[in-house]
């Protein structure tokens, strides 16, 4: 029997940039066609007003990053797994002039309930579909297309899995949630994610903290996502590396780890 997400269901994952009724949308596997990204790319580096594809690339992934937030919320939450393949997934198309979110939607809204046993290869087949036949699809195409770093990508997917889990959830009395965190983090293989020897997500899960200028705790990026540079932005991400050693200044070394965290 074709079970589909329930109305209250639905409703929680609004919140999550979750849409049914996209007025202008397409498909996310048509990214993995060269023509279609480079033109998608194009468009939404003049609608987000970034200076380059590359820029808009990143960007492009931080937002996307709530196709992860929501499969994983269902898979803690509820023990529920949603088919997000990509050839199942639809976005709204950036226009011209209205404020892009990026809402998406699914074809068709299937899920799969864990049946009570052996959660531990569930979860670890939830992971491989969403990381490594989805995310890692697209991180690697844009890597290769417009020539950034994974790095920044994985870890514009990583902030907001523990915003997930540290904030969203943890007030949760479920002691799955947390057990599913921390495999997110210390016990998943590389190749859940894809073609990867170690956990791409680990290393960017350090300790938080105090920053004095803002009166709590962050964990700071290794990595600068590019933010900075879409037009009228006015500052830095609370996170960014660099505004801990050249606040107002251009990005050091953005790319790669930067070396603001090691000054």
């Amino acid at each position: 029997m074709v079970k589909v997400l329930m109305d209250q269901e639905i409703t929680v994952l609004q919140k999550y940039r979750f849409c049914t009724d996209l007025k202008k949308s397409f498909d996310i596997l048509d990214l993995l066609d060269d023509q279609f990204l480079m033109k998608f790319m194009k468009n939404l580096a003049d609608v987000i007003k970034a200076p380059s594809e590359k820029a808009a690339a990143s960007i492009f992934i931080k937002r996307y990053s709530f196709v992860a937030v929501m499969s994983l919320y269902a898979m803690s939450v509820w023990n529920k797994k949603i088919d997000i393949s990509l050839d199942k997934l639809k976005m709204e198309l950036p226009e011209k002039d209205k404020e892009w979110l990026l809402l998406f939607s699914l074809k068709e809204a299937y899920i799969e309930n864990w049946e009570g046993t052996n959660r531990t290869r569930w979860r670890r087949r939830v992971f491989h579909d969403l990381f490594a036949e989805n995310i890692c699809l697209l991180i690697e195409k844009f890597e290769k297309t417009f020539h950034i770093s994974s790095l920044v990508l994985w870890e514009n997917i990583a902030v907001y899995l523990f915003w997930l889990y540290e904030t969203e959830l943890k007030d949760m009395v479920n002691n799955q949630i947390s057990e599913d965190f921390r495999y997110l983090i210390l016990e998943a293989e590389g190749q859940l994610f894809g073609r990867y020897n170690e956990n791409p997500l680990q290393k960017y899960f350090s300790e938080k903290t105090y920053a004095s200028d803002r009166g709590e705790e962050v964990r700071v990026r290794k990595t600068c996502c590019f933010n900075y540079q879409l037009q009228g932005s006015l500052k830095r991400c609370k996170t960014c590396p660099c505004t801990y050693r050249v606040k107002g200044g251009r990005c050091l070394d953005g790319e790669n780890f930067c070396s603001a965290v090691e000054a």
